[in-house]
């Protein structure tokens, strides 16, 4: 009996061990947030591979938070500096912020590089692919991959030791900045008169959303990733013409600006190109606007006798109006919406946008803005291969539903036409969801454009669909 009291004790702790990992693991399954046991964020990461777990701070560096391999029976324990963030963003400001979530980035057995946005304990892995390294268009000249090198069978060799310095070669910047999130521009007096009303209503129901671009030779794969919904207080501004504005000059512009903070992180993945037979490395840009610094509800008019003004302002870092646009540039990858406006001697709708709340991500609840000048520089600045991010990613917004409050974008533009002529918007396309129920979405940027098309200030001529090079931020290629 001696011998039999150790024995019961035994089993008696492993029963209790296997019963407290089970219940770990039971909360770390959950798919709708984030379970925290004693300050740290519990994961269980599904599927297969490596991982990085890592979360950019406020002093500009990437903190890597934890690696490892997915697929592993116990859960994962992270502790997540979210006090950074909230020390930095807690201020008296009436402002609206949403603190950045942790970030994975991932290469799988069968691989698949992968990034996204951490809001759930439940992780998986293969869930969200951006990036096939096995390649997804041929490869016309293969080299053998370096010795130890993993070898997906693409394009791409990997280094085995890619997650060893992630953090050295990683970095992340604030930006703070007035950035024009709508606008309409009307081209060789295309139009006699024009009529419009813009409504933006940013509140607790919209959401942050992260967006991915990765770089692989002669194209970028863009994604978003769902963050945290903003908090504390609404915008609402409303932009409308008092009867019709007449044009008068050859090019007329409007632009509908607001104070924007926001992140932007790169990251590399340490690789060797078999087409170019040479080592470089996939590099990866991440966008996530933090803070709304405009808040407040304002009413602005604008006449042809009075010009444009105010008749209700209050609030904060007020909206500013202005006839050129405070953005880096329409992302050249943007598809362009059009339609053609004959002549006619009555008023015509050229473009009506209608974004409001839904349960999940879509065209017609999300919005997409441009980088700010500042931003743009910054990525040109440090290589060229970034300047190339500049002018492909943005900032992105979700409506979410949620009860008493309102998120909603309008945007109305009525012409009477001088001639006939195209109106045409653009949206560009990310990749949202999971491999089950993953689809491209057509996210729209609010930017209208009235144009014959003789003249090339869109990214791409409307008639012909060529895309082409300016010295204006509606085709940049940089400073």
């Amino acid at each position: 009996m001696v011998r039999k009291k150790p024995l019961l004790v035994v089993l008696l702790l492993i029963l209790l061990g296997g019963t407290t990992v089970g219940a770990l693991n039971y909360t770390a399954g959950n798919e709708d947030s984030v379970t925290r046991v004693l300050g740290y964020d519990v994961y269980k990461i599904e599927g297969s591979g490596n991982y990085i777990i890592y979360y950019p701070l406020p002093n500009g560096s990437v903190k890597v938070l934890k690696k490892g391999k997915a697929g592993g029976f116990f859960p994962t324990f992270v502790k997540v500096p979210r006090h950074e963030w909230i020390k930095e963003l807690s201020t008296a400001e009436k402002a609206l912020y949403a603190p950045p979530t942790p970030l994975i980035l991932y290469i799988t057995e069968d691989g698949k590089l992968g990034v996204k946005s951490i809001t759930s304990s439940r992780i998986k892995l293969e869930s969200e692919k951006t990036l096939n390294l096995k390649g997804d268009y041929q490869v016309q000249a293969k080299d053998s991959c370096p010795q130890g090198w993993i070898d997906f069978g693409g394009r791409y060799c990997i280094d085995p030791q890619w997650s060893l310095h992630f953090d050295s070669r990683a970095k992340s910047k604030t930006f703070d900045e007035w950035v024009s999130v709508m606008g309409l521009k009307i081209e060789n007096r295309v139009a006699k008169e024009v009529e419009h009303h813009w409504l933006i209503q940013l509140s607790r129901s919209t959401y942050s959303y992260w967006t991915f671009g990765i770089d692989v030779g002669p194209f970028t794969a863009l994604s978003v990733s769902k963050g945290h919904r903003f908090e504390g207080w609404k915008l609402d501004i409303s932009f409308e013409s008092v009867m019709s504005i007449p044009i008068e000059t050859d090019h007329w512009e409007r632009y509908l600006n607001i104070r924007v903070e926001y992140i932007v992180a790169n990251a590399k993945v340490p690789a060797y190109d078999r087409f170019t037979r040479s080592y470089t490395e996939i590099d990866i840009v991440m966008v996530y606007p933090i803070k709304i610094h405009s808040t407040g509800r304002y009413t602005i008019k604008e006449s042809a006798s009075r010009g444009i003004y105010f008749t209700e302002s209050n609030g904060i870092n007020p909206p500013r109006i202005t006839t050129t646009p405070n953005i880096w540039r329409i992302p050249e990858n943007a598809k362009w919406n059009k339609t053609w406006i004959p002549y006619s001697r009555g008023e015509e709708s050229a473009i009506y946008l209608r974004q409001s709340q839904s349960e999940r991500f879509k065209s017609s609840s999300s919005l997409s803005i441009p980088i700010g000048q500042a931003a743009g520089k910054y990525l040109t600045r440090i290589s060229p291969k970034l300047g190339k991010f500049a002018s492909t990613i943005s900032i992105t917004f979700g409506f979410h539903k949620k009860e008493k409050t309102t998120s909603l974008v309008e945007y109305s533009v009525d012409i009477k036409p001088r001639k006939s002529c195209y109106a045409m918007y653009s949206v560009l396309g990310v990749n949202v969801g999971t491999s089950e129920t993953k689809t491209k979405v057509k996210v729209p940027l609010v930017f209208g454009v009235i144009t014959d098309g003789k003249v090339p200030s869109p990214s791409c001529n409307p008639r012909t669909g060529v895309c082409v090079d300016s010295t204006n931020p509606w085709g940049r290629e940089g400073d």
